[in-house]
């Protein structure tokens, strides 16, 4: 019976060394793929920091721009003004010259 015996364990002990290799080359196989994961989401984290530079600068053009746009809009606002006053000066003035020639 030890003939019976030892091909029983020599089965088991290959069932066994089977199963290990089988289980270490799923977890190869998931770390491969866990690794292409990572590579993957490196890969969009640098496009998204790229997108986000981009984004950045132009909202810093925009600020300039905005900034620009207010000055105009500040001097426009002065010379309306002043067009104004000058206008009202004219017309104080035609009323004058019209009283005067009545």
């Amino acid at each position: 019976m030890t003939g019976l015996g030892d091909w029983l364990s020599l089965v088991s002990a290959l069932g066994v060394t089977v199963a290990l290799l089988s289980n270490l080359r799923t977890l190869r196989d998931k770390d491969a793929r866990k690794a292409g994961e990572l590579t993957e989401m490196r890969s969009d984290i640098k496009h998204i920091r790229g997108q986000v530079d981009k984004t950045d600068m132009l909202i810093a053009d925009i600020r300039v721009q905005v900034g620009d746009a207010r000055d105009r809009v500040t001097r426009l606002e002065e010379a309306i003004k002043s067009t104004q006053h000058r206008l009202t000066a004219l017309e104080n003035a035609e009323k004058e010259l019209e009283a005067e020639l009545r």
